[in-house]
């Protein structure tokens, strides 16, 4: 593909794909938002199978004899049960084995994830930093705490300062998330003004 085809198929897939800001729902956006879908998903396939399936099956099965790869091959198989309703069931065998198998590998293999995050709680109360980021790690714990009822005053209290905290952070957390999705944005202006139209210098 010559860069100038390159270009202009960039171009218009961007500009396609902002028109349901710009405008509404159209059929431009829809065929835009079809392509890159399909464009997406054959190429998770290729490289599934070249990068995946393609030596296990080929090199680890057929040349040399490990027969045990087999069972992930069935788990997976079996997980498309879930698509024919009279053996639906079956596809929570496969699903209940990996979430098992996965939260036993990060426990055991890797638990300083979970104590790190623990131990960063536990901070000298001679700042006032420290003194607000204990506070809110008590008052966010005591929200998520279902075990009894909350009646008292103190209680309720520190579940509503928790509810505080939450909201401070979801609102950092989507600042942060519309940040990088303006510098995306400013990506793509650049492109279209740069590469595209040639109307402005770098």
């Amino acid at each position: 593909m010559s860069a100038t085809l390159q270009t202009w198929l960039s171009a218009f897939f961007t500009i396609a794909i902002y028109t349901l800001v710009l405008y509404k729902d159209n059929k431009v956006f829809r065929f835009a938002e079809t392509v890159m879908i399909g464009i997406t998903a054959a190429n998770g396939i290729v490289l599934t199978y070249h990068n995946y399936i393609k030596p296990v099956v080929a090199v680890d099965i057929i040349q040399n004899h490990k027969y045990l790869q087999l069972i992930p091959i069935v788990l997976g198989l079996m997980m498309y049960t879930r698509f024919v309703k009279p053996i639906a069931w079956v596809s929570r065998i496969p699903m209940g084995f990996w979430v098992g198998v996965g939260a036993a590998y990060i426990l055991v293999r890797n638990p300083g994830v979970f104590i790190s995050q623990i131990t960063a709680s536990f901070l000298a109360l001679n700042k006032l930093n420290n003194l607000i980021f204990v506070v809110g790690v008590i008052a966010v714990v005591v929200y998520f705490y279902f075990t009894v009822p909350i009646k008292s005053a103190p209680m309720k209290g520190a579940t509503t300062l928790g509810k505080a905290f939450l909201l401070v952070s979801f609102g950092a957390t989507f600042a942060s998330t519309v940040m990088s999705r303006i510098s995306l944005l400013l990506g793509r202006l650049q492109f279209l003004l740069q590469d595209w139209l040639r109307i402005a210098k770098v």
